[in-house]
């Protein structure tokens, strides 16, 4: 065992201190072999340790009504006089609910720590796993539950971990909340008495909300404590902050204990999803910094890769995919200056309309007779790679694959089966179901130089027994879909995979590490896009967000927005282009062309550089923000209002964390500017009537 930079035990306390950039966490083995929590916070010293020890921070009150602080404990077992919210409860063969853990060893390795917890009854163990991402100020973590015995155990709550948070006089919490077309709505609320519970029971991550949660004592922009946790998990999930009335406050994550129970048998052992823990005293634009440092360089796949400009036929075709119309649709999207052309739903066997032909994924003969190929090599002679959409995990009752195997779904033998958006759900915890939609995919990828799918769900999972596996269908389900994703990427590494789930059901850190980028919405509106992407990049690197130009009005909300507007919006993240460009005109066509070609000049900067939410010092009915480049040489500012009122005809924003020492010339007027006066005084950008938007690149003089 070799202390790290990052992990140090301190044998005199029996202590282990975890340090990161800009935060410290610590804890210790009490006299009675529990872990006792110490801190979560700024960076401390080892010789800080020692009064941590001697700081009782347990308050136990009266002895009548004594009992453990959730606070004070580095894992909150179910058991004893533990009344607060428990992050692990078990169910032994003898029908004891109850968990006695103490504490039985620890392993370091580089920068990660495991420590073993074992019940002084059973032969059970509890393994809390902690991996410092130094550079990011990221700790990970998770807990191993191993069975030893001769007996089954069953698993019935299993959070990753317990958060304790130190006192402070006030809580308040941010989250990202929503619905279908409209998700990842910022929501802030201050803390009272009780529990904030965050969740998902529907087998994904849901529109609802994200597994992602940031608490403050008033934190602003740029000053301020945050703490926040993020679950890598994209099933279903629960997210609780309870609050005591004297202030204390501990946060627990994991998979939702929802219908869950998880048989241990005698000599397995199961691994919870990953959570993992930011602290920053900078306020929440280093918050979001550190967020998207993380993603950057631990969660997504290619972190270093441009992101392709996108074209996608859906909203121009719907079901109606012909070879011919793709074509020209392929030939007017290269002629924009698309890289990406992607055909989605529609393209294979009786698939009419979304009451058939799902699971069958092979294209319709009627309309492809020499398969897909002859499509895609017409796309790559245009310049572009070729996708297509599948959704794998489902199946159509009108289908081969139903037909052949109506058993592979989940589904009780007494209960009717549950039909959304006209499917089933395929049981990915048996291994013959992974094994097919393995083979099916690489058929498919291997019929035709397909370079991206479009990997899609637009269900739940109900009726959650799949007739075979006693094991909890809720984590086997998500456990086999990464199976698959993971055994298909290895069969083709080099195809692109988007994330969608009805829009953004499924955009959480355990998705993203296994596809390019996540579709946030179906809504395509470009004004309420602003809301859905402003809470998506609080969490989220927009090197991951995917962002349509389609039809004015769009098909969702009807509402007519001019094509600048439209493609403002979009540019903020990755962008794609969706409309029906067989009815563009001229105008519309070389004006697109020329947003994209502006985009290609600044989308560096955009996907992979430092953004900063401006809408603080901006009137209310404007969004603002920028992104700064990673080497800090060019600036792109984006401003939208939806209607200019009271003769404005400007707004002024001022950016923040520039050199105030350099000149920054704007690349359309080459007008120069101080760092010190944009920061101080600002940049005034034009915004005039109805959907105004304005994008200013600013460079940074040699």
């Amino acid at each position: 065992m070799t202390d790290s930079t990052a992990i140090r035990h301190l044998p005199d306390h029996d202590a282990f201190l975890l340090t990161g950039s800009g935060f410290s966490y610590a804890f210790a083995v009490g006299a009675d072999g529990s872990l006792r929590h110490l801190h979560w916070g700024g960076p401390l010293g080892a010789s800080d340790v020692a009064a941590l020890l001697g700081d009782d921070a347990r308050d136990f009150g009266s002895n009548t009504w004594s009992h453990p602080r959730a606070h004070t404990e580095e894992l909150v077992q179910h058991g004893g006089r533990r009344l607060d919210e428990t992050a692990l409860k078990v169910e032994f063969a003898d029908g004891v609910r109850a968990l006695d853990l103490a504490y039985a060893g620890h392993r370091i390795a580089g920068d990660e720590l495991a420590v073993t917890l074992t019940d002084r009854h059973y032969p059970f163990d509890a393994v809390l796993s902690y991996r410092v991402r130094p550079d990011e100020g990221v700790l990970e973590r998770r807990c191993e539950l191993v069975n030893r015995g001769e007996h089954p155990v069953v698993v019935d709550r299993a959070a990753s971990a317990s958060w304790p948070l130190p006192w402070r006089p006030r809580w308040e919490a941010t989250w990202l909340a929503g619905m279908y077309a409209a998700e990842t709505q910022v929501t802030r609320r201050a803390l009272g008495p009780g529990r904030l519970v965050l969740e998902s029971r529907r087998g994904i991550p849901g529109h609802a909300a994200q597994p992602w949660l940031a608490l403050d004592a008033g934190a602003g922009d740029t000053t301020g404590e945050v703490w926040s946790v993020a679950l890598a998990w994209s099933g279903s999930w629960r997210l609780v902050g309870e609050l005591a009335f004297d202030g204390r406050l501990h946060v627990t994550a994991g998979v939702n204990d929802y219908d869950l129970r998880l048989p241990l048998a005698p000599g397995t052992s199961w691994t919870t999803p990953v959570v993992a823990g930011v602290y920053t005293a900078a306020g929440h634009d280093d918050l979001t910094d550190r967020w998207h440092r993380y993603e950057r360089r631990h969660v997504a796949p290619r972190p270093d890769t441009i992101r392709p400009v996108l074209y996608n036929s859906w909203e121009a075709t719907f079901f109606d995919v012909r070879p011919e119309s793709q074509v020209e649709l392929a030939r007017r999207a290269a002629g924009l200056g698309a890289e990406l052309f992607v055909v989605d739903d529609g393209w294979f066997a009786g698939r009419d309309d979304e009451s058939a032909g799902i699971g069958d994924w092979t294209p319709d003969a009627r309309r492809f007779p020499d398969g897909l190929a002859p499509l895609a090599e017409e796309v790559h002679r245009l310049g572009m790679r070729f996708g297509v959409w599948v959704e794998p995990e489902s199946v159509s009752p009108d289908s081969e694959l139903f037909r052949a195997h109506p058993d592979w779904i989940f589904q009780w033998p007494t209960r009717p089966r549950t039909l959304a958006r006209q499917t089933h759900l395929l049981a990915l915890s048996r291994p013959e179901v992974r094994d097919h939609l393995v083979t099916a995919l690489d058929g498919l990828l291997s019929s035709a130089p397909i370079d991206a799918l479009k990997w899609d769900l637009n269900r739940p999972l109900t009726e959650a027994s799949d007739g075979v596996d006693a094991s909890s269908p809720w984590i086997a389900q998500v456990e086999g879909l990464y199976e698959v994703i993971d055994r298909v990427r290895a069969l083709h590494p080099g195809v692109w995979i988007e994330s969608c789930a009805s829009g953004g059901g499924r955009a959480d850190l355990g998705i993203m590490s296994r596809t390019e980028w996540t579709w946030p919405s179906d809504n395509t509106d470009a004004l309420e896009r602003l809301a859905i992407q402003h809470g998506y990049l609080r969490a989220h690197s927009p090197h991951t967000m995917m962002a349509w130009v389609t039809d004015s009005p769009t098909y969702l909300t009807k509402r007519e927005i001019p094509l600048r507007f439209r493609f403002h919006s979009a540019m903020c993240g990755l962008l794609g282009i969706g409309g029906n460009l067989a009815t563009w005109s001229t105008d519309e066509l070389a004006g697109a062309a020329e947003h994209v070609t502006r985009y290609k000049h600044i989308r560096t900067t955009v996907q992979f550089g430092t953004v900063r939410r401006l809408d603080a010092d901006a009137p209310d009915d404007v969004t603002a923000l920028s992104y700064q480049a990673p080497d800090g040489g060019q600036l792109a500012v984006f401003a939208f209002a939806p209607s200019v009122r009271h003769l404005r005809r400007t707004v002024l924003l001022r950016l923040r964390d520039l050199d105030p020492a350099a000149v920054y010339v704007d690349a359309d007027t080459g007008a120069r500017h101080s760092g010190a006066l944009l920061m101080h005084h600002g940049l005034r950008v034009p915004l005039v009537g109805d959907y105004a938007s304005a994008l200013v690149v600013l460079d940074r003089a040699p």
